[in-house]
Formats: structure tokens, sequence, C-alpha cells
């Protein structure tokens, strides 16, 4: 054999054993990382054996002799599955996301660090009682059996950013906590973005388009608000980059939940149902449980990072949640000295609160910086986003202070832990004193018939019922003056109608207190009433097709306005023929096979944009547009009403009215969708409207989003269906919010509930359990759980038992 054939033989020979060896070791790297489901494990700090059984989606039931115990077998549970998802969570929190991805962190770290979140969770912690911390201690002993006994196992993600997790402490899940209260926290955005627009567009031309409700009675703009400094936009734009970064960037961020009681129910028996909106991730926001100790008896949604059952049921009653929407922080410009370190308040210069603090940050230098507080809270307008951070040409902008109730002392920890126990709607009610932040619907049932709701939710009372601003800052006529007592929050018991819902609407009429301005349009909560009202008795199965309902009262209320515009004209384009025929005729259900859901949501993009956008410019006009239920609210309004001045493109001779916009707008859509799909045979709403479950490593190679992301997936609906699929109108048409999860319980078959998840339990991509609810979600199946302790000791499910060392 020649030397060259040996050579070639002799590497390509080479070339296969190496490439053989990495697909071996690569494949032993991940079955190690894989979560153990059977056998026996001795621990620490465990008083007595715990069983765990998993089923086929590794839904896990635990048997424990105390809570304690109970709670450490949790946390060994959370880390086991998704320890990566909370180790990132908690270093966002700490502001420490820096040290392990590097400078592009460096905005979301300041953020969080100006904020306080991890020092004001370790305050809370060690002001709890001696039971919340005992709940808590438990639950981050079972987290660090699993990181201490789990060298070389964890997951790929700590491999490929080079690092291990820090051992999880008590109050890292109380971080965890108000990291989450700081997702469901969106109504800041409004106070910022309204005072910019005003200052930039003038007092008049903004009060046209502020989304209002008559019972909080007329909007009240603070006076001199033209004249601040200009309130910087910085905050908000380092806030969407971070849940962009994290996974959480819709703004639809409600939910819908409804119960029936047993006059309207089919089996005798209450029914109760919950599908929260949240962005959508993989892993996903949820991971289910089923607890049992001699004492507690408890099962339904966790969120790993923090121990107890968030929603779902025990043994008496059940619960379910969706966003309040409170309007529960404030903004105000403050006047600080030319130093920096006083500012001026009620006629008399005071102290700041001034702290250095140090960011670590991979493969680059320490970022050291001041952080400054007054008696409202941290100076926000210190924050910027990473391409001005290190300018020294920042214009001369507003200093502003927040106020924010999350960042006051609350134990939402032993709130949850005495709803998981609760008996009666008494107890439901005690337990919920506790519960403040973020701002909760809680909706009730119980073995006994009984039905209920209860605002669980701190809100800040004010001298006015609407603020939507920045306030100014020098005075303390706004500043808060106490809170809302939780006996006169919103509360329903048994109402006549044998049914309650919510959907992150109106909470109540007539309210003396605010809470919001930036409630949900109501096109959900109208077709959720619709439905329970419509039937006189309601099944499980009917509450499954209602949570998958696509349609739309919304679309209802704006077609017609299409069609009037066009009734007669005249036209000889094929598609825009067509178009308006099929307008005419549908149904308003948002079919993800249908052309017409296209139609309508390219009619509405491009609506926004020719009523908006000559006035506004493009990056207030993302603003304004961002929080997508304002201009839902708004547009409805104008067309409604046909006399906004907003209709006149300023930048043509001609003023244009309300009916020139419409026509325009359609046109253009006609020619987008002709450009880009060709004839309208081609214009399947699933086509442009598409759900990915994505991956922190999401767009860092296209490789690892086919491995890691799950989906695209074609989808109907939008964000005025109860099946919501929220797209954003600044990045239209990716659906990137919807059901975190669907529950539906009904009392009459007590030891079956039914969940399912949008991808799975684990956060492993390797596991098969990392994606393997995400075709049942999409068609609208369940997954019923058996909850009777024989069945699940007689199953052949998979059997994991703690050991006390």
């Amino acid at each position: 054999m020649n030397n060259w054939v040996k050579i070639i033989f002799g590497t390509i020979t080479a070339i296969i054993i190496l490439i053989a060896a990495f697909i071996f070791g690569s494949y032993y790297m991940l079955e190690r990382s894989l979560p153990v489901y059977s056998g026996s494990k001795k621990v620490n700090n465990l008083n007595e054996k715990v069983s765990i059984y998993r089923d086929e989606f590794a839904i896990p039931y635990v048997f424990a002799e105390s809570k304690s115990d109970l709670y450490f077998a949790l946390g060994y549970l959370h880390a086991q599955e998704r320890l990566f998802q909370m180790d990132l969570s908690r270093r966002a929190g700490q502001g420490k996301l820096s040290e392990v991805i590097g400078r592009k962190a460096i905005p979301f770290d300041k953020m969080f660090r100006t904020l306080e979140l991890a020092k004001i969770a370790k305050q809370h912690y060690n002001n709890f009682d001696d039971e919340t911390k005992s709940i808590l201690t438990s639950y981050a002993n079972g987290v660090n059996e699993f990181i201490n006994k789990s060298e070389e196992k964890f997951t790929i993600e700590f491999d490929v950013l080079g690092y291990k997790p820090n051992l999880w402490k008590p109050e890292h899940s109380v971080l965890i906590a108000k990291l989450m209260a700081w997702e469901l926290n969106i109504s800041w955005w409004s106070d910022i973005t309204f005072t910019h627009l005003i200052q930039k567009l003038g007092l008049e031309k903004v009060k046209e388009i502020m989304p209002n409700f008559d019972e909080n009675g007329p909007t009240i703009i603070p006076s001199g608000i033209e004249k601040f400094a200009d309130v910087p936009l910085d905050l908000i734009k380092v806030d969407k980059d971070f849940r962009n970064l994290m996974g959480s960037a819709g703004t639809h961020i409600g939910s819908n939940n409804w119960v029936v009681n047993a006059t309207k129910s089919e089996s005798g028996k209450p029914i109760i149902a919950n599908d929260p909106h949240l962005s959508f991730s993989s892993p996903g926001k949820w991971y289910v449980v089923v607890l049992r100790t001699p004492e507690l008896n408890v099962e339904g949604f966790t969120l790993p990072g923090v121990p107890g059952v968030v929603i779902g049921k025990n043994k008496n009653i059940s619960w379910v949640l969706t966003n309040v929407m409170a309007d529960d922080a404030d903004f105000y410009i403050e006047k600080l000295d030319s130093s920096r370190s006083t500012y001026f308040f009620n006629n008399e210069w005071h102290n700041l609160d001034i702290t250095e603090d140090t960011i670590l940050v991979k493969d680059s230098t320490e970022v050291i910086f001041n952080i400054r507080k007054n008696h409202r809270g941290p100076i926000i307008s210190d924050i910027h986003p990473y391409d001005v951070l290190f300018s020294n040409d920042k214009e001369k902008s507003a200093d502003i202070s927040m106020r924010w109730t999350a960042l006051e002392q609350s134990n939402e920890i032993i709130a949850m832990s005495e709803i998981n126990a609760a008996s009666n709607w008494k107890d439901f009610q005690s337990a919920l004193k506790n519960f403040e932040a973020p701002g909760q619907n809680f909706v009730y049932a119980d073995k006994e018939g009984n039905i209920g709701y209860v605002a669980g939710v701190k809100l800040p009372r004010r001298k006015t019922t609407s603020p939507s601003f920045v306030y100014d800052g020098t005075t303390d006529e706004n500043d808060w003056i106490g809170y809302v007592p939780y006996s006169e929050n919103p509360m329903m018991y048994n109402p006549q109608q044998g049914f309650i819902a919510s959907a992150n609407n109106k909470t109540i009429e007539n309210y003396p207190y605010h809470i919001s301005n930036i409630w949900e349009p109501d096109s959900r909560i109208k077709r959720i009433i619709e439905l329970l009202t419509t039937k006189e008795k309601h099944s499980s199965a009917d509450f499954k097709k209602y949570q998958m309902d696509f349609y739309s009262d919304y679309a209802k209320d704006i077609v017609p306005h299409i069609l009037n515009v066009f009734e007669n004209y005249s036209h000889e384009n094929h598609n825009l023929k067509t178009a308006l025929i099929i307008l005419s005729q549908w149904d308003f259900y948002f079919q993800a096979k249908s052309q017409v859901p296209t139609i309508y949501s390219v009619f509405y993009q491009h609506l926004l944009k020719n009523i908006f956008m000559d006035e506004m410019g493009e990056n207030l006009f993302n603003e304004y547009i961002f929080v997508a239920n304002i201009p839902y609210r708004v547009v409805r309004k104008m067309l409604n009403d046909n006399n906004s001045t907003w209709f006149d493109d300023v930048t043509t001779d001609k003023i244009e009215v309300r009916d020139d916009i419409i026509k325009k707008s359609l046109l253009e859509t006609i020619t987008y969708l002709e450009k880009e799909f060709g004839d309208i045979e081609h214009w399947q709403w699933g086509k442009i409207h598409k759900v990915k479950f994505k991956h922190f490593f999401h767009g860092k190679s296209k490789l690892l989003d086919m491995v890691l992301d799950v989906g695209p997936f074609e989808i109907g609906g939008d964000g005025t269906t109860i099946f919501n699929t929220e797209y954003s109108f600044t990045k239209p048409y990716e659906n990137n919010l919807g059901p975190s999860m669907r529950y539906i319980f009904d009392f009459a078959d007590s030891n079956n509930f039914e969940i399912i998840l949008p991808t799975g339990q684990s956060g492993n991509f390797y596991s098969k359990h990392y994606k393997d609810m995400s075709k049942m979600w999409l068609e609208g199946k369940y997954i019923k759980i058996n909850t009777d302790e024989n069945a699940i000791k007689n199953s052949d499910y998979n059997l994991l038992q703690l050991l006390p060392n």
C-alpha cells in the first residue's frame, strides 16, 4: 500500500474514532445529567423516608411524614428538573448575570441592584415568623442536597456558560417571588410613557389617546408636567431588553379564570378553571406536583424556586389566579443638588442614602456605581441601556425615584402555605391578608358548594383616583397616604348569578380607590360571560372547549367599520374583492387555517401606524403600542367616536378623517399580503402567526435553536381571544405569550384534576419530558391526574425514595 494511501486511511480512521468518541462522550454526559426517577438515595437534613412516585409525564406524587420533609422533597425535585431556570432567575434578581454571560447583562444587573431586590429579600426573610423561615429553610436544604450530590451532573447550560450553581439560601425563594412580581408589574410603563408623550406632543393631543374608565373619574394630569426635565425612557428600554433575554417579553400578562357553582354545573358540584397568560419559554413557568403528609393534602402548579402550590386544590378547596393589573408603583421627579447627594423635599434639603456597589463581569473589568435612595425608594433614572451606559455625553434628563409595593415588607410565602392548608372560605380569606404582590384575582370554590373571589393585593391610597404619570417629587402632595385596608379589597361570596369570572378586566364598579388604568380590553371577559350564561349548566368538557376558544368580540366591533367604508368603493382588484367578501362572512374566530384573521390583523397593524406614526415618530410610536391593551382600548373608542384629531395625517395637505385612514390601511394590507404571499388563497393566519417555546440560548445558533427550542407551530387566536395568543405590535405576528398551563377541576370527581403544560415537566432538553405535552397543549388535550393514594402506590410508576442519612 502506498504511503499516501496509508496516511489518508489513517487520518480518516482517526477522525472517525474522534467523532465516535465525541458522540459517545456527549451521550454519556447527557445521560448523566438526566434526573434519577427510581431507586433510593440517602440524603442529609431529612427526618424520615420520603417516597416520590412519577407517572408517565414525570409528574411527582410525594409522600412525606412531615411538612419540613415535604418542602425538602419539593426543593429537591425543583432542582432535579429546573435548576438552571432557578439559578438564572436568582442571578437576575441578585444582579449577577454579568458574572456568567458577560457585559451585555450589565444594564440588567444595575437595574436589579438599584432596586436592591436581593437585599430586600434578605431583609424580609429576617423579619419572617419562625414557620415561614422553617418552610424556606427546608426547601433550601432540598435544593442544596441535589447541588451537593450532583457534581459533574448538571445540565448542559452550566457547562456552556462555564460555571456551577452556588448553594441555595432561604431568602433566594423570596427573591424569586419578588422577580415574579416584577414580571407581572407593567402598569409603571404607562406612567413613564404618557409623561414622555405629553412632554413631546402636548397635553391636549395626549388626552385623546389615554385609556380611561368613567368610574375612575376624569383623568387628572399633574400641572407643570410639560415643564419637567425630559423623562428618560432608559428604565423601560433596559426592562424590555431584560424580558427579551429571559423570555418574558409579552404584555398581555393576565389570565382567564372562572368557576360555576352547583346550580350551573352538570355534575351538581362546583367546577373551576384557570389558564394564566405568561410569556412562553422552554422550559415553561410551572411544575406540577401532588404533595401529601398526614396534615397536608395539596396538588397543583408550583413555581420552581418557591415552596408551595401557587394554583391548585386540596381536599377541601380549589383556587385559581389572574393578574389584578394593579397600579402598585409610582414615579417622582426629584430635585438633586449638584453633588447628587441631597434632594429637595417640602422646602428642605435632605440627604440621599448612597451606597457603592460593584458588578463583576465575565471576561471584563468590574463596574462600580452608586445606588441612591430617598424616602420613597431608589433613584431609578441612573439605570441606562448598554449603548449609553459608558457615554459621557448623555443629555440632561430628569432624576426619578420609584416607589413600589413589592419593595415593602410582605409575606406571600406564608399566605400560600396557609391557602394550601385552608379548609374553608374563612381560612382562605384569612390567608390572603398576607398576599400583597404581585396583586392577584383569587377565585375560590369548596367541596360544600361555595364559590368566592378575593383581590389579593396591597393597594396604595392616593389623593387622585387616576394616576398615570410621573409626579413632582419636591412636595408630599403626590406621596401615598397609606394603603387600602385588606377588609376593603374587592371580595365576593356566592353571587346570585352562580358563577365568577375574571380576565384582567375592571375588577369592580364604583370603587372608591384607584386600582389600575391598564385593564385588558373586555373582549375575553365578555366572551367568557357569554359562554357561561348562554348555557344553563356546564361540564368539564365544556370548560375545555371554552379554554380553546378563538372567538374575538373585539374583532366583531372593528370589522363593520371596514365594511362600511368599502360599501360603495369601486375596485377591480380580485384579492381586495375577495377579502371584503370573506370579511363580511367572518364569524370572528381566529382559526389558523383561515385567511380572514390574517387580513384583519395586518389591517389593524397598518391602522395603528396610520393613526399614530405621523405625529409620534417611530420611537414614541413603538413606546405607545408596546403595552398592547392601551392601543386596543383607545383605537376602538376612536373608531366609534369618530372625532379624533389623530386621524389627520400631518404630513399631507389634506385633512384626513377616520374613513380615509381605514381605507388606506386596508389597501396597504392587500398590497403587503400580495407582495409577501401572492394570491389570497395563500394568506392563512397560521403561516405568519406561529408559536415557538424558546430556550435561554435562543438565537446563539440555528443548530442550538433546532435542539433546544420547541416549535414553531402554527396557531390561531390573538390577544383578544380567550385562548390568548398575543403577539407584540412592535414585532408582529409571532406569538410570544399565552396559556402557561391549563387547569380544570370538578368537585364531583374529587380524586382527579386535569392539566396541561405548553412543553413539559423537565428543563433538561435531553429528557423525554422536555416537550412531551406540547402537541396535547396545541390540540386542547389534557392529562387527568389521579390523586388517590392507593391507586398511586399500586401503580407501575417510577419510585424514588429519599432516606435520612
